[in-house]
């Protein structure tokens, strides 16, 4: 095994990354969501070599599973890379079935204790399963909306988890402990995160090609996983009609009581001198109840 391949599997957080096909241009870019997760990683090993007095710190993995059709365009690739991460792999599978992106991620991350993972995908609906195949896969707990990542002095990991109105929870993983954290989506919205794009360091990173086996024997874990069916999407449901199509100056006549005149109508006066025009509309406002009656 070369000493590349060992760097590569020595790195205890990986983190799945994807494309984003923006809706109005269509132009694939890096997702906000997982480029959080790298930014998020990376600062948490940063943190840890500066508790563990050492002046290198180490790189999390990126990873990407797709076959050639749906490939991560380079650019994308170098997106991610100009976070300040050395290297992204690509892992080119035959065909885009789940199982068989679910067994290749499997087999690339069993040596890596931690992997980080987006909630869903941002281009159109996902059902958000991967995680959790990924974790049954690997045989490993996971823990969702994840904010923060955290090092421990005794080599252990703090897991900060958001929760409904502000709250957090907080787990504590013991040193070599394994585990799939499924990124929140307020975590792209932390201001205190760091999510530099350094032109150098997407030039200067690596972009790993590998290509792996997509038969059902990939992965290490010989675990029975239930069959899953394929099925279209659920069509977007349409916006609720409107309760009342009454106009504002309608619900306003109700409101100070000055409805029935106005559903009476009015007078439109095309001939007739201003001073008969004025009278009118005098009389009008009168009505109305808007203006006093003559004393």
């Amino acid at each position: 095994m070369s000493s590349s391949s060992l760097n590569v599997h020595a790195s205890p957080v990986a983190v799945l990354v994807s494309v984003r096909i923006d809706p109005v241009s269509g132009r694939a870019t890096r997702s906000r969501a997982d480029a959080a997760g790298a930014a998020l990683a990376l600062q948490a090993l940063q943190a840890r070599a500066t508790l563990q007095g050492r002046s290198h710190a180490a790189q999390p993995r990126l990873l990407h599973a797709a076959c050639r059709q749906t490939a991560m365009p380079e650019a994308v690739a170098r997106d991610y890379l100009a976070l300040g991460i050395d290297r992204l792999e690509r892992l080119e599978l035959a065909d885009a079935d789940p199982e068989h992106i679910t067994a290749a991620l499997a087999e690339a991350c069993h040596d890596t204790p931690l992997v980080i993972a987006g909630a869903r995908g941002e281009s159109g609906l996902a059902s958000g399963m991967l995680p959790h195949r990924l974790a049954q896969r690997l045989q490993r707990p996971l823990i969702a909306e994840v904010i923060d990542l955290q090092p421990e002095a005794d080599g252990g990991w703090r897991v900060v988890q958001a929760l409904p109105r502000g709250a957090r929870r907080s787990w504590r993983l013991e040193r070599g402990a394994a585990a799939v954290l499924v990124s929140s989506e307020r975590l792209a919205r932390r201001e205190d995160l760091r999510m530099r794009h350094a032109w150098l360091a997407a030039q200067q990173g690596r972009i790993e090609d590998r290509r792996t086996a997509s038969g059902p024997s990939a992965g290490p874990v010989a675990a029975a996983t239930p069959a899953w069916t394929p099925e279209p999407a659920r069509r977007q449901r349409r916006p609720l009609a409107p309760v009342s199509t009454e106009s504002g100056a309608a619900r306003m006549a109700r409101a100070t009581g000055t409805a029935a005149p106005a559903r009476q109508g009015g007078a439109v006066l095309n001939q007739g001198s201003a001073q008969d025009k004025a009278r009118e509309l005098l009389a009008h406002l009168r009505r109305l109840g808007l203006t006093r009656p003559p004393g």
